[in-house]
Order: structure tokens, then C-alpha cells, then sequence
């Protein structure tokens, strides 16, 4: 019996831009390096610019651990990156909390797209009575942001939860992540199935939790290994037919993937999105 669904968000409910990185960068270098010069900080944006390429490298110890931190500690290793030096003392917190904000709200700035037929597949899965779950690995984009995203995408209303890594502190692919949400929502992991784009993320961590799994592979991308995804679908506009089908047969349990250690390289677009 299939009673809950778990989807990943980005690449398969919302579509990141390329052309969308260079103005929110732009964005952020412009209106944080002015709050740091109006706190006689001087920074250059070239400064700024480097910060930017280096914060990312900082963050994989924690994400290679299945770990993550608040959008206030990151954008202060931003700061710290172009600065050359710890900013404690130096910067009032009021001014660091402005900083935040504007480092995680670029992408409100410069939005993401919906994936073709999202919502729809959101307003039918809801309507068929299974919950919804929203599990999300987030970059520079936290939590506060991507709910206010969804509520424009009108996407927000057809979850039941709401899980993204900057509040929890863990990350895709650990267990935990998935079993947090399926306890919330009161369900099995033998009753819920879990889509996503990334076998090394969605696949893996479902997986571990004892999902099913369907992998949203676009053009392009990589198979998954042997074993990771019971489903695999082109677009998630197919999802309904794939829930259709484990909705009408009896739950059998997920064939075991093979073992694996991520490496922080193996994140792909969930841990660089802007």
C-alpha cells in the first residue's frame, strides 16, 4: 500500500537557470559589499567575487558528512572569505543578519522555473490521498526562501512537511533525513516512495531509509546504478502513471543498492544551486 510521496526540489519540481548564477552573484556582491563599506569595512567586489567561488569549498566537510549549517553561518564565511579574517567584533549582528538576508533571498531576485506539468502532479498526487513531503538539499538558497518561492509557484499548499537541510543540519543522502518526514508524517518507509533527480542524494539516502524510489532522469544525465531505482522517468509529468501502478499492488520491499560513501563532488546541482 502506497500512502506517502517524498520529492526532491531541485531539478525535479523547479529547474535552476544558468543564466540566472552571474545577477545573483552580481546581487549579493553589490548589496553586502555596500553594507560592509557602510560598516567601515573595506572590501573590493573583486574580494567579494573570489569569497563567492570559495564559500562553496568551504561547506564540503559538511556536506561530505551529510551535514549543514544555517544561512546566517554561511553568509558569514562569505564575509569572513572576503575580509581575509573572523568578522566577530567587527560587524554588529544587525548588519550580519542584513547580510544573510540579502546572500539567501538572490534567488527571489533572480527566481528559478517551475518543471513542466509540477503543479499539476503535486494537485493530483494530493488529490489521489496520498501525503507529500518535501525533502531539499539547499545551497545559498535556505529554507525561509524556497517556502516563499513555493507559495509563488503555488506549490506549498500540497505538502504535509517541509524539510530542508539548512534547518535540520543534515543533508541527503542520510537516512535520517527521509525517516524525519515519514515520521512526521506518520507513515512507513514501506508505504512511501521517494523522486528525485540524483541517485547519489535522493537515490542513496531513500534507499538507506527503506523507500521505493523513482529517478527523475533528464536528458543527459547518468543512469543510476544497479539496483537504486525501482521507476525511472523522463520527465515529472510521468509520475502520476508511475503512483497509479504502486497505488493498485500490494508493498514489496526495496531491493537493497549497493554500498556508498558519497564524496562531496557527488552532490551535482543540489549542493550548487544559487
Amino acid at each position: 500500500m502506497l500512502r506517502a510521496v517524498t520529492f526532491d526540489l531541485w531539478e525535479t519540481l523547479i529547474h535552476e537557470d544558468a543564466a540566472s548564477e552571474a545577477p545573483r552573484r552580481d546581487y549579493r556582491v553589490h548589496e553586502i559589499g555596500r553594507l560592509l563599506r557602510d560598516a567601515k569595512l573595506p572590501v573590493t567586489d573583486e574580494a567579494l567575487v573570489a569569497a563567492h567561488r570559495e564559500v562553496f569549498g568551504k561547506m564540503e566537510p559538511f556536506w561530505g558528512s551529510n551535514l549543514d549549517i544555517s544561512i546566517l553561518e554561511q553568509a558569514k564565511m562569505f564575509i569572513e572569505c572576503a575580509l581575509g579574517g573572523a568578522v566577530d567584533g567587527k560587524l554588529a549582528p544587525a548588519v550580519l543578519l542584513e547580510a544573510a538576508k540579502h546572500y539567501g533571498e538572490a534567488a527571489l531576485k533572480f527566481p528559478p522555473k517551475q518543471s513542466d506539468g509540477a503543479r499539476a502532479v503535486l494537485a493530483a498526487t494530493r488529490a489521489s490521498g496520498l501525503r507529500l513531503a518535501l525533502l531539499c538539499n539547499t545551497g545559498r538558497t535556505p529554507g525561509k526562501v524556497l517556502r516563499d518561492l513555493l507559495a509563488q509557484f503555488e506549490m506549498k499548499a500540497f505538502f504535509d512537511v517541509l524539510c530542508f537541510s539548512d534547518e535540520v543540519r543534515i543533508r541527503k543522502p542520510a537516512a535520517e533525513f527521509f525517516t524525519r518526514a515519514l515520521t512526521r508524517m506518520g507513515v512507513r518507509a514501506d508505504e512511501s516512495v521517494h523522486v528525485g533527480d540524483m541517485p547519489d542524494t535522493d537515490l542513496v539516502g531513500a534507499r538507506a531509509a527503506g523507500m521505493r524510489t523513482v529517478h527523475v532522469r533528464r536528458d543527459g544525465t547518468p543512469a543510476a546504478a544497479a539496483g537504486l531505482a525501482d521507476h525511472v522517468i523522463a520527465t515529472i509529468a510521468q509520475l502520476p502513471e508511475v503512483l497509479g501502478r504502486l497505488m493498485s499492488s500490494p508493498p514489496s520491499a526495496p531491493t537493497p543498492g549497493p554500498p556508498k560513501t558519497p564524496r562531496p563532488s557527488d552532490f551535482g546541482k543540489e549542493t550548487t544551486h544559487l
